[in-house]
């Protein structure tokens, strides 16, 4: 049986954007301050479960997609919560005078835009195809 559109569309767009939330949470992209991957693990460890059960049974029941991409979701905004926890804004090598104004106003927009930005990249490229 076929996934229908929506669900594949909300899992594929939430698991992105957990995946690229860690991404940024272990500095790959050096836009923010490193921290402890293994304390912030486990603070989310419950919900990794979590999707990883829902992942699991919706290979069944298909609609569960749904529910994983969602829980998926609010376990990278988790993951985003600690970032601002942990970092006051981006590394000063990011900050010039054309961006310092948009950094102290919003200092986790480099954070949204890389993470929300490549997630829509991934659903829109799926919905291409």
């Amino acid at each position: 049986m076929i996934f229908s559109t929506i669900p594949l569309l909300v899992g594929v767009f939430g698991f992105s954007y957990l995946i690229l939330a860690w991404q940024v949470s272990s500095s790959f992209p050096p836009f923010y301050k490193k921290g402890n991957i293994e304390e912030d693990m486990k603070l989310v460890l419950p919900l990794m479960f979590g999707v990883l059960a829902l992942l699991a049974t919706s290979v069944i029941f298909h609609n569960l997609f749904i529910l994983f991409g969602l829980l998926s979701a609010f376990t990278g905004i988790r993951v985003r919560r600690r970032v601002l926890e942990r970092t006051n804004g981006p590394l000063p090598w990011l900050l010039s005078p054309l961006t310092i104004g948009s950094f102290n106003r919003w200092p986790m927009l480099l954070f949204d835009v890389w993470t929300i930005g490549f997630s829509a990249l991934m659903v829109l490229l799926m919905f291409a195809w």
